[in-house]
């Protein structure tokens, strides 16, 4: 891509699905097989918890939390692992791939300190800013209505100029936030549309993707049902253990894909952005 087009860059995700499938498929099987391990250590984690609580309501609340606490943060890990794969896949293509470009490198350390970094940001972004349209909501609705939609407008904004961050701190070796916003400034707009249009396409696969696991789900208990099961639902294990276990295998396996459609438009237009800025000097 030589010259940036929001329309090409958001379609770019489909092109590395398709060039590189057997890859993406090494990142869904990584991905369900990660989550498996994760299984079996917040089941040790959780064990070795409740021995060493005193009451029992003190052993569920215990369990509970370093269960949840494992599996968020290794669930994390494992999306942080397969999108630093993906940068490092297209970005650097000349790169031995390993096994499916995954690795634990600096490169993995410098980008998740720029996650880390840009969290706190938009925390603290968030938080004044609910301070702030709580504070004009006393002059009235329409005060706080105004406030309101600044203050999204404006997190969409800092969104928008730092959303090349990611792929800035993987090409360059530095943070990437500098990068970003030199980057898109005048780019706004184009790299709004990249984004609403990849974000439909990726809305249209979703949609599909659910409904073609839910058939499955009923053909495996039998068409007795046509509702899906529910993977938040702690009933759905023990009513429909065949159609749950692959709902969440289903829903483990297609992460990857998602990402790839959603992430790769953004990598894209920093490749265009970049090459466009070199150019230039």
């Amino acid at each position: 891509m030589n010259a940036f087009s929001a329309s090409d860059a958001a379609l770019e995700g489909f092109q590395v699905l398709r060039r590189y499938w057997r890859v993406v498929l090494g990142w869904c099987l990584f991905t369900v097989l990660g989550f498996v391990g994760l299984v079996v250590v917040a089941f040790i984690a959780i064990a070795l918890a409740t021995l060493a609580a005193t009451t029992r309501d003190q052993a569920g609340a215990l369990g509970g939390a370093v269960g949840g606490l494992v599996l968020g943060l290794g669930g994390a890990a494992i999306q942080w692992l397969v999108l630093a794969a993906l940068y490092r896949m297209v970005l650097r293509p000349g790169e031995p791939p390993g096994t499916y470009y995954l690795r634990i490198s600096k490169d993995e350390g410098r980008l998740f300190a720029l996650w880390i970094v840009i969290l706190i940001l938009f925390a603290c972004l968030i938080t004044a800013g609910y301070l702030v349209v709580r504070w004009l909501g006393q002059f009235g609705g329409l005060a706080g209505g105004v406030g309101t939609l600044l203050f999204v407008a404006l997190m969409l904004w800092l969104a928008i100029r730092t959303s090349l961050a990611g792929p800035a701190n993987f090409a360059t070796g530095r943070f990437g936030i500098a990068d970003s916003w030199r980057l898109t400034r005048g780019r706004f707009w184009a790299l709004l549309g990249m984004a609403l249009l990849a974000g439909c396409l990726l809305a249209l696969i979703a949609v599909v993707l659910f409904v073609l696991v839910a058939v499955l789900q009923a053909a495996i208990g039998g068409f007795h049902t046509l509702a899906p099961v529910s993977l938040s639902d702690p009933q759905a294990l023990a009513e429909r253990p065949g159609a749950y276990v692959f709902g969440l295998i289903a829903e483990l396996a297609i992460g990857p894909i998602y990402l790839v459609i959603g992430q790769t438009p953004f990598v894209a237009a920093y490749q265009a952005l970049s090459a466009e800025a070199q150019t230039k000097t």
